[in-house]
């Protein structure tokens, strides 16, 4: 597959702007790179068979250009992973971005190994981070959990490290199912994936303690409004609802206020924010 690379300088007040872009059009075939010396700057990749004019006409019009080049997946993805270094994602859980390679890490940690790859990185958006960090509060041994938007499967192995029963991953996207399925495998796990939108490959007659939603505010709103969110989810189950830029979350509240939740917790980061709901009885 071939790219067209663009190389942007990124000063530091802006990455917070183009990062909530990117996310907002669902974009994903990027990375910044930040040099010990230098300046950081944001490298962009545009597929030449589904060219997207609008990311680089926005980003043209935000950030210099310092370079473009055609560029075959593998050329630039082989420097990205070698560039990826084990990391703590949440508490006691760490993420390793090449299983191939032998890494010190704490002992007594969970563990996560993924392939990052082009159609979702390595999936760790902060909107991922807070998500996981709402599903640690309330994820218990034999629950029973529903992923809806899982892109890369993080939240669903978190569910299981952490002791949950049964596990359904969904994604509209059948790039992300075959991305989670891969994760899975890799992490000897066996979870269910299925392409599906929000919930429509959803049997009504199942039951969920926990429901995790990480996506876009308008896909959120309109899974609110699904009368199955209500049935499916159990009493006092939990709804994690991520994804939301802080421009929007008065309309997110304003709908959860019409539907029998309560917000238990809310976490926010670099402008983004998770809410962890609570079914009334």
């Amino acid at each position: 597959m071939e790219f067209i690379e663009y190389i942007f300088v990124l000063p530091n007040r802006l990455e917070d702007e183009i990062e909530t872009f990117f996310s907002i059009n669902e974009f994903k075939t990027y990375y910044f790179d930040k040099p010990t010396k230098g300046q950081s700057v944001v490298k962009v990749y545009i597929n030449l068979k589904n060219p997207e004019n609008q990311i680089i006409e926005y980003l043209e019009g935000k950030l210099e250009l310092l370079s473009k080049q055609n560029i075959t997946e593998d050329e630039w993805l082989k420097p990205w992973r070698e560039s990826l270094k084990p990391f703590e994602f949440i508490e006691d859980i760490w993420i390793l971005p090449d299983p191939e390679k032998r890494y010190e890490i704490p002992e007594n940690v969970k563990v996560i190994k993924i392939i990052p790859g082009t159609a979702f990185g390595t999936g760790l958006h902060p909107t991922t981070k807070l998500a996981a960090e709402n599903l640690v509060k309330v994820i218990n041994e034999g629950a029973d959990v529903l992923d809806v938007g899982t892109g890369t499967g993080i939240l669903s192995i978190i569910s299981k490290l952490y002791g949950a029963d049964k596990i359904l991953s969904l994604d509209y996207d059948i790039l992300a199912v075959e991305k989670a399925n891969e994760t899975f495998r890799l992490n000897n796990l066996n979870i269910e994936v299925k392409q599906s939108d929000l919930l429509q490959n959803v049997n009504e007659n199942e039951r969920y303690d926990i429901i995790i939603a990480n996506i876009v505010v308008p896909i959120l709103l309109r899974l609110l409004d699904d009368e199955k969110l209500d049935k499916i989810l159990n009493e006092n189950g939990y709804l994690i609802l991520s994804g939301i830029n802080k421009e929007r979350e008065t309309e997110i509240a304003n709908k959860i206020f019409e539907k029998e939740y309560n917000i238990i917790s809310r976490e926010e980061d670099s402008g983004w924010i998770s809410l962890l709901l609570q079914k009334r009885i």
